[in-house]
């Protein structure tokens, strides 16, 4: 893969100053002995070229012609920029902008980088599959080669806080963020508080989302009052052993879900500090916003029900998710999809779901905790574009619908490194899976899953006048859907 890094993944990595953190050497190693090739952008000699350290300065300097360079990289004109919606009001900006611009024009497999801020501007832009924070690199390089992950957690719990012993080694991190975490912990657990919480195989936890509900509160120091039923999620967080397996997401669907069901008008939460960046992201991926700040933390909140009419499909998918824009000018397509597939992507309907195993997520694999979720065939439709919807018909067995996908992004390749980088963070396929796969051209659709509140059965497929067998993808229309969505 050709990889371009950061100027805040160079200058670690060539600091001679400072101990080389592990992550980066890692970084280093793995994609010299996987023959990757990384890449730096002309302009970040400029950006580096800003740092007041004149010593180091020449030392990154010196050192960064062991990189190769982007060859005549695009370059973003003001129309361009304003088109794509990118922020230029400063030097930083327009290197930032730059080393985007040339990941989307396709100069590279993906951009390796820790900056927040050209995260939020790759979601914007529809390129966060391809932007990576250093973890994420990591764990995509171990999965290069390697097989998929293991999974040994079982799966997502509710609990009382107080059956949960907060000595364990998991609340540490929290002890030192929070003072008084330990008296706050167990005051929650004598008001009956509860969380949602995932155990590894000796029954201690990993990732945690402690809840409660609020009504019509003033959520941050100089904010006006958020009207409505609230949830707050006043801890979230996953073990960093656990990293890469898509426990967080896995939780934030358990909080949304939570929300539709009881009718939840927000969402929100705190973030402080470094550590939490990988969690304001997931945030933003997911339609909350900074609200402010409240003491020292930054308050991201989410509303829970369309409030806004005018925004695309896929826009409003990604702002007001799980709810979906669904009138007639959004395609629908139903799309067939064999029974062990079907149980890797949606565990929610497994066959072990009301069994003695369901709460057993070793049987599963991390791909089934993602919203954000990957399917890949052969099929040779091309009329499938961003914000349609897609209807998973579990063929053979079942020969029903109980999960839909609003599709973010459509792919056509047979190229493994465009591929391999753009699906890595939806699913568990690993190199040599994809090699198999891609022998021919393949299909990958890019989707946000939706669980649908009741099994749309065979009969009544046929009676919203879908007939034969539906062997290959095909669309229906919105009088079909209709009847569909009225079924459910």
């Amino acid at each position: 893969m050709n990889i371009l890094l950061d100027t805040n993944i160079i200058i670690p990595l060539e600091d001679t100053n400072r101990i080389l953190n592990s992550s980066f050497a890692e970084l280093r190693k793995l994609s010299t002995e996987q023959r990757h090739c990384l890449y730096i952008h002309p302009m970040q000699f400029k950006d580096i070229n800003r740092d007041k350290n004149q010593e180091r300065r020449d030392i990154i300097l010196s050192r960064l012609r062991q990189y190769l360079q982007i060859e005549n990289p695009p370059v973003l004109s003001d129309k361009e920029c304003n088109e794509l919606g990118l922020s230029q009001s400063n030097d930083n900006d327009k290197v930032d902008n730059h080393i985007l611009f040339a990941l989307y024009r396709g100069a590279v497999h993906l951009l390796v980088t820790n900056d927040e801020g050209i995260h939020k501007k790759a979601l914007r832009i529809g390129l966060q599959d391809k932007v990576y924070r250093l973890e994420q690199f990591l764990l995509l390089l171990q999965r290069y080669t390697s097989l998929p992950f293991s999974f040994d957690y079982t799966g997502v719990k509710e609990r009382f806080l107080y059956e949960i012993d907060k000595k364990q080694s998991f609340f540490e991190s929290l002890r030192k963020s929070y003072d008084g975490f330990d008296e706050w912990f167990q005051k929650s657990a004598q008001n009956k508080r509860k969380c949602w919480c995932i155990e590894d195989g000796n029954n201690k936890i990993v990732a945690i989302c402690i809840y409660k509900h609020e009504q019509d509160t003033r959520l941050t120091d100089d904010g006006e009052v958020i009207h409505g039923r609230i949830l707050k999620l006043c801890t979230f967080k996953v073990d960093v052993t656990a990293r890469g397996k898509k426990l967080g997401e896995r939780l934030l669907y358990i909080a949304f879900d939570y929300c539709v069901k009881n009718n939840l008008d927000w969402v929100y939460l705190h973030t402080f500090g470094e550590e939490q960046k990988t969690l304001v992201g997931l945030c933003l991926d997911y339609g909350f916003y900074c609200l402010g700040k409240y003491k020292q933390d930054n308050v991201y909140i989410k509303p829970m029900k369309l409030l806004d009419d005018n925004c695309s499909s896929l826009d409003s998918l990604i702002k007001y998710y799980p709810y979906f824009e669904d009138n007639e000018s959004v395609q629908k397509f139903i799309v067939p999809i064999q029974p062990q597939y079907h149980e890797d992507l949606f565990p929610d309907f497994s066959s072990m779901k009301g069994s003695l195993f369901e709460k057993d997520q070793s049987l599963y694999s991390c791909q089934g905790n993602t919203i954000k979720k990957a399917y890949l065939c052969h099929s040779q439709i091309k009329s499938i574009r961003k914000g349609d919807i897609i209807l998973f018909y579990r063929s053979k067995d079942r020969k029903s619908i109980q999960c839909m996908g609003i599709v973010e992004n459509i792919i056509f390749s047979e190229n493994i490194d465009e591929v391999f980088s753009t699906i890595a963070k939806r699913t568990v396929y690993n190199y040599s899976d994809l090699l198999d796969i891609l022998k021919k051209k393949t299909l990958i659709i890019l989707f946000r899953y939706i669980a649908l509140r009741k099994e749309i059965s065979n009969q009544a497929i046929i009676n919203a006048g879908i007939k034969g067998y539906i062997q290959s993808i095909r669309q229906i229309n919105n009088k079909q859907y209709s009847i569909l969505k009225h079924e459910n």
